[in-house]
């Protein structure tokens, strides 16, 4: 789910309630985009997991899940940027984008 607040139009897409604490616990954080001031949470994913045989270690939440698309994508998550699965191109190659980021948080279960 996107939110567009009133006063800084800010867009925050939030994890779906199954990876909170008191569910799999698989939530981590959130950060801002420093580009367009957009929150975006995520979560960490199996370490056996591979896209294209690569693993990469979360999952950045981007749009409410729904049956056309999972509502997340791979990325490598660190304190001031974010590597992001955006496509895989007609060559089955990784199309990444490299996000500046700002405010990044780490939750923590109470």
């Amino acid at each position: 789910m996107a939110i567009q607040t009133q006063r800084r139009k800010d867009i925050m897409a939030f994890a779906p309630s199954s990876t909170h604490f008191d569910q799999d616990a698989t939530i981590i954080g959130c950060f801002r985009e420093k580009d367009t001031g957009n929150i975006f949470e995520f979560s960490s994913i199996d370490p056996d997991h591979t896209l294209e045989g690569v693993h990469y270690p979360h999952k950045v939440w981007v749009t409410t899940p729904w049956e056309m698309d999972c509502g997340y994508r791979y990325a490598i998550v660190k304190k001031t940027v974010v590597y992001i699965v955006t496509d895989i191109d007609g060559s089955d190659e990784i199309v990444m984008e490299k996000w500046n980021i700002k405010d990044f948080r780490q939750y923590t279960a109470k």
